[in-house]
Parts: structure tokens; sequence; C-alpha cells
């Protein structure tokens, strides 16, 4: 990324923004990178859970913080010492109790009560809305493999008073969680793009965009930060959702623009140095991993003998494709809805 330098003005918002060079980030890390500070505004952050699986959906999810001081690596200090962060760490090893806890919090806000159910998680925090996104099922038959299995939330040992107290723990360290929403594309949805001539980075990139539209609406002007999605370097021309769009930065490791709805940043691991990304990525974790396991086990209780696939590139995922195939034709299910075609 370009030097604490190329950091632009934040004054036509109200707030004021410094670059303060941060440590480096171990032995081998030689560029340093640049703090941002900013006061008195909301900052969105948005990654993806599932770009590269064969089964299952795509999520993008932001989070929205406010902050009366966005100091990241402050902010990131916070989160780590609450078990708040990227998903990859703070999900890893099967540990998915502490994503749940916070998740179901966060969704208990958005919906008015305890969420119970993969259904009214999706009617909490779904921008697409639970009933367009089950419309996008071509026949009902197809329809039962994502939405008949009725589990029980929480499912992962989870608990939402334990993510109630670390929201208010972060909320008495200065960072206010005030909107997290998710946006998916299912199997279907990718495979028509595919078949339009886009890949699933174009779908990826508009999920991120319909998230950065809906922030802006809840909040006004954001600083947002999104992880990079794939080796994109070059957003601009990408971008159709945003309006008028002024490019800043454009390098490998930070891609940088203004726009109608504020500033839009693209880093390198974004989910692990900054705050709101790592919560986005923890929800959007949850909400995949529910998603792909409500698959799974409807396919499971009609043949026990299938084994418990994560839907990733494995060995045990090309097992469940492969010993379910007799059972879905039987079923009629619509192959483009269970395995991604890319």
């Amino acid at each position: 990324m370009g030097g604490c330098k190329d950091v632009p003005s934040f004054a036509a918002q109200g707030g004021v923004n410094t670059a303060v060079p941060e440590e480096p980030l171990g032995a081998r890390r030689v560029a340093r990178r640049c703090t941002l500070l900013w006061s008195g505004m909301y900052v969105v952050g948005i990654d993806e859970n599932g770009l590269g699986p064969r089964l299952g959906p795509l999520v993008a999810t932001a989070a929205t913080i406010e902050v009366d001081a966005y100091d990241a690596s402050k902010w990131r200090a916070l989160g780590v010492s609450l078990g708040l962060g990227d998903s990859k760490q703070t999900g890893a090893f099967g540990r998915m109790g502490g994503i749940e806890s916070v998740a179901l919090a966060l969704a208990e806000r958005a919906f008015g009560r305890p969420v119970t159910t993969p259904d009214e998680l999706l009617d909490a925090i779904s921008i697409d809305g639970r009933l367009s996104l089950r419309a996008r099922c071509p026949t009902d038959a197809t329809a039962q493999q994502c939405w008949s299995e009725p589990l029980s939330l929480p499912t992962y040992g989870g608990d939402p008073a334990h993510g109630r107290d670390v929201l208010a723990r972060l909320a008495k360290g200065g960072v206010r969680v005030t909107r997290v929403r998710t946006s998916l594309a299912c199997a279907k949805a990718l495979n028509e793009d595919l078949a339009l001539g886009h890949n699933k980075l174009d779908v990826d990139l508009r999920l991120f965009e319909h998230l950065l539209v809906d922030a802006h609406r809840a909040a006004g002007r954001v600083l947002a930060i999104c992880g990079k999605i794939g080796g994109i370097k070059s957003y601009g021309t990408r971008f159709t959702q945003l309006g008028q769009v002024k490019v800043q930065e454009e390098q490998a490791r930070s891609s940088v623009y203004q726009t109608t709805q504020g500033e839009v940043r693209f880093e390198v691991s974004a989910d692990d140095h900054h705050l709101p990304v790592g919560i986005a990525s923890m929800v959007g974790k949850y909400v995949r991993e529910i998603g792909m396991r409500r698959i799974i086990q409807f396919y499971r209780e009609l043949d026990d003998r299938l084994p418990d696939a994560s839907g990733y590139h494995d060995s045990v995922t090309t097992r469940f494709i492969d010993d379910s195939a007799s059972l879905r034709k039987r079923l009629h299910i619509v192959q483009d809805c269970f395995r991604r075609q890319k």
C-alpha cells in the first residue's frame, strides 16, 4: 500500500483523520502498514465466507460500528481480548461456540427477541429477505434440501447471553456495534451468473456493494473497509451500485476509493487487521455453517451412511457428492442448486 501520506482527509465528513505508522507485524514483514485514526463516525467492515467451496452459499456480511475515534490497532486489540476477530482464527478447529454466541446476540438485537431457528436468523439479518431467497428455488422438491431441516439454535454450544456480555464489554470499551447484515448467493445463483459470463468474484463484489448501499442508508456516510476479493487490485471500473467513484489508490495490498457513500477501502487480511471486518467474518461464517448444516443433515437423515461434509475441496466432500448422487436423482434435486460448477 502507499505511504501514510496517501491517506485522504475526512474533514468534509466532520471528522478528523490522521495516519500513524504501525509497528512492523513480525520479522518477515518489511513494509509498514498505517493505522487509520478517524474521529466520530461509523465504520463498516465487509467480508465474505464461502468464496471457494463446492457446495453451499457464498455469504457476504457487513458489520457497522460507531466509535468516537477509529483507531484500527486499538480496536483490533480490544476485539482480540474479547474473542472477536478473523473467523479463521476465532472459529478454527471446530471452535464455533464463541462465534455462535456473538452472532446470535447480534441477530437478537435486529430481531427484537431471541433467534432460535435458521429461518429466524435470516429474517433478522439478511437484507435479501428469507422469502426472496426461498423464491429462487426452481421446484419445491429442490427447496427441501436448503429449507426443510428444522435445526434448533444454538447448535454449536454457543450462548447468546455470553454474546450479549461480549457486546456490552465491547461497548464499554468504546465500540458500539450498530448493525449487522448479510447478503448471500446460493449455488443456483452462482451457476446462473457463470452461465451469463460472470465469475464468482463478480458476484462477491455485487454482494459487497449491496451491503455498502444498505449501510449507507442506515448510517449516512461511512468509512467502509472490505477484505480484498480474490487477487483483484482494480475495483473502480467494476462498481455498479456506488455512483461516481474516484480512485485514490490501487495497489497489491490496498485499493482505496471515494464514493458518494464515503471512502471504500479493500485491504489484504482486513479481517485480521480491522475489528468490524473481523466481526463480519464471524457472523458470515456462522450463517454459512448453518446453511451447510441444513443441507448435509437433510441428506444424512435420508441416508445415514453419508459423511458429515464441509462443502469445501476435500475428500469427505467428494465422497458426499458421489455417494448422494442416486438419492438426489430419486428426489429430483436440480443439479445446479446442489453443486457449484466452479
